[in-house]
């Protein structure tokens, strides 16, 4: 079970977007693909210019709960009935 998937909320914690939210749209191997956050413009012939998302590795994103505002942690714990569920470490608040 991954901790993070798509489409949970996301603050981005180093680099040039540190402190941004957004949602991720896409995930590849170690690599996160954000919505509104590093994107470039690149010339292409016969077309102009097309946006284009840049990935952003996978360690420096951390995952936004968005009723406390803050982010944290995930972690992932087992309960009586050996089910999977991922939780907010500091928060103790489980993620669906």
């Amino acid at each position: 079970m991954k901790k993070l998937r798509t489409q949970d909320p996301i603050m981005v914690i180093a680099g040039k977007h540190k402190w941004k939210i957004s949602i991720i749209e896409k995930i590849d191997w170690d690599m996160v693909f954000l919505k509104w956050v590093n994107e470039m413009k690149k010339a292409v012939k016969w077309k102009w210019f097309i946006k284009k998302i840049l990935p952003i590795h996978i360690s420096n994103v951390m995952y936004y709960s968005e009723s406390e505002k803050k982010p944290a942690k995930v972690s992932i714990s087992v309960d009586a009935k050996w089910k999977k569920k991922r939780v907010l470490k500091k928060l103790n608040i489980e993620v669906k």
